[in-house]
């Protein structure tokens, strides 16, 4: 992985963090649910980008 992609992880997943912390000192109910909808909409954003890599060829 390059410099850039792992930035970009450290740095959403930070971001994530920061979110539902903040969600969870007004309630923690509510943090969790905000955290699992994160959860989902990363889990589509990093299958969308999955998706759209090329395949490697096989070596055999």
């Amino acid at each position: 992985m390059k410099k850039l992609e792992i930035l970009s992880w450290i740095v959403g997943l930070l971001g994530f963090a920061l979110v539902v912390t903040g969600v969870a000192l007004f309630s923690i109910p509510l943090g969790c649910i905000i955290a699992g909808i994160l959860l989902l909409a990363y889990a589509r954003l990093a299958d969308k980008a999955a998706a759209a890599m090329p395949a490697k060829p096989e070596k055999i």
